[in-house]
């Protein structure tokens, strides 16, 4: 058998025994889910014109729901570190959106990205990192933290490998072994830990959303409210359940989350 197949192997028993961990708690993935599909429902039943601002949106709205199931499937097949790059791109894309909200004109810039060379480097120059998050929005605010925190479990650096890298020293020689994975059989805090962490960043995320496309979802605000505010709920209730499982110890002997 090859070393991929190996891996796929290796990934469907890591997942089901992922969902055994996580239990009931692993639902709240599809919570969300079903929190995107709603607020593209209500901009569908809004009869809003779709202008161009309102066409991106839609698109990014849909792109983070893609990065929201495709990171939760990758952090229960074990690859914990490599998840975080989907909710990094689902920081950005939301990121995006809320600039093309502040800055109409944008839309177009963005849609044509890809129509020539000189599109895409004027979209490159509109969107750079430092135009993404302004500091006088708390909820961007919060989750450029987060981006910042992805990124640092992307690049190639010793922090982005400390997961995959097992070191075995004898007398005579170092063995250095590379993991796929970064679930273990004595730490139950993951792969729970990184899907809290995933749907607490997509609920900021949701509440940009809401913000974006407040003239969209007006008609209905009740419906969403009412979803919205039991989803939140949900996620409190979760975290205070595993708090206990979650703490560990750090070595000046305090305790985190």
């Amino acid at each position: 058998m090859e070393e991929i197949d190996h891996v796929r192997l290796a990934e469907e028993s890591n997942y089901n025994v992922a969902r055994q961990r996580v239990g009931d708690s692993g639902s709240l993935i599809q919570d969300l889910i079903d929190l995107y599909s709603l607020l593209g429902d209500l901009v569908r039943e809004s009869g809003v014109s779709p202008d161009d601002e309102l066409v991106a949106a839609s698109q990014f709205l849909l792109a983070c729901r893609y990065q929201l199931t495709v990171g939760a499937l990758t952090a229960l097949r074990g690859h914990i570190n490599d998840s975080f790059y989907f909710t990094r791109k689902a920081i950005e894309l939301v990121a995006f959106a809320a600039r093309v909200d502040k800055h109409p004109d944008l839309a177009m810039v963005w849609l044509q990205a890809g129509r020539s060379d000189i599109s895409y480097q004027r979209y490159r120059e509109k969107f750079k990192p430092g135009k993404l998050f302004p500091k006088d929005h708390e909820i961007l605010g919060k989750l450029y933290n987060r981006y910042d925190h992805c990124s640092k479990l992307l690049h190639p650096s010793a922090y982005s490998l400390a997961g995959h890298i097992n070191i075995e020293q004898s007398t005579d020689r170092v063995d250095f072994k590379f993991d796929y994975f970064q679930l273990q059989d004595s730490d139950l805090s993951e792969p729970i830990r990184t899907l809290l962490w995933i749907a607490d960043t997509h609920f900021g995320i949701l509440r940009i959303f809401q913000e974006i496309l407040k003239r969209a979802i007006a008609h209905d605000p009740t419906k969403w409210e009412t979803r919205r505010n039991a989803v939140d709920a949900r996620i409190g209730l979760a975290k205070a359940r595993w708090k206990h499982t979650l703490m560990r110890e750090e070595p000046n002997g305090e305790l985190s989350i």
